[in-house]
């Protein structure tokens, strides 16, 4: 009796690795939907988890054939609807990625994915008040939902709305302390402070030690945030901490050597280092002796 190969599997044979398996188990999965199509054609939950598949394998041409055939087989099939307007989305089809997104909302009015997306094609879109509006329905669906308290923050950037964008930051990294990105802006709105005050009037009152600490945490994150580094470093020259800040300016150009604006800072901080070196007084050459 032949033995096998050391290392081999055993449930499936002599594969060796578990990407082997899975993609024998997925071939199996896709090959019994397929029968399962043929012998039923109108069967919709097939075709759904058939279009789930090659979506997933990459094959979105036909992912969107089944898709289609989903909500042709049943108008209110939330998940049909909600995942051609993800693939039309993506494939920059507008016009029908919104109707099937306005769709999704309809039949799935508590559906937290399906109003956060929806939004983010909005924003691209750069209808921002609706936008908003649905990144708020997502938090209030999904209180838990950190990426659309983030994006809910980046699109706050009127002064009247300073405290809120802080608070929707702070909550983005209260539920998820490595997102480098929400730590990143949150830094950058507490550096700018610009707001309206009780009074309707405007004030720019920087919060530089909450901000340098946001940023310490985007670098701890990912030290190759060449931002962060930046954004530091102007704060630094401020504090007139300038070695640190010419050391945070030199890291935003060694990762990012074509950053403007790094150069520029760098080169106001060395002319203020240069001013505050002082000048020796000049030496008067003596007349020479007849």
């Amino acid at each position: 009796m032949p033995t096998r190969p050391k290392g081999s599997g055993t449930a499936f044979g002599f594969l060796r690795t578990s990407n082997q398996v899975k993609e024998v188990i997925i071939s199996d999965a896709r090959t019994h939907l397929e029968k399962s199509i043929e012998l039923n054609p109108d069967y919709t939950e097939a075709h759904f988890q058939l279009a789930l598949l090659l979506k997933e394998q990459g094959e979105l041409k036909k992912a969107q054939k089944h898709f289609r055939k989903v909500v042709e087989l049943d108008e209110n099939h939330i998940g049909g609807h909600y995942q051609l307007a993800l693939l039309l989305h993506e494939k920059k089809d507008y016009e029908n990625a919104r109707t099937y997104y306005q769709r999704t909302i309809e039949l799935g009015p508590h559906d937290a994915d399906a109003h956060y997306h929806f939004a983010l094609f909005l924003e691209e879109q750069e209808e921002y008040i609706e936008a908003k509006n649905l990144l708020q329905k997502t938090t209030d669906i999904d209180q838990n939902y950190t990426k659309a308290y983030y994006h809910l923050a980046r699109l706050l950037t009127d002064p009247d709305d300073y405290n809120s964008a802080k608070q929707n930051y702070q909550m983005a990294v209260d539920f998820d302390q490595d997102f480098a990105e929400a730590h990143y802006y949150l830094g950058k709105l507490l550096a700018g402070g610009r707001r309206t005050n009780e009074d309707g009037t405007m004030i720019n009152e920087p919060e530089y030690e909450l901000a340098l600490e946001h940023f310490r945490k985007t670098i701890e994150i990912n030290q190759d945030h060449y931002k962060a580094h930046f954004n530091m470093g102007k704060i630094l020259v401020k504090e007139k901490e300038y070695a640190s800040a010419k050391e945070h300016l030199l890291k935003a150009i060694e990762i990012s050597p074509d950053y403007a604006k790094a150069h520029y800072h760098l080169a106001l901080l060395l002319i203020e280092l240069g001013k505050l070196i002082p000048e020796q007084p000049k030496r008067t050459e003596e007349a020479p002796k007849s």
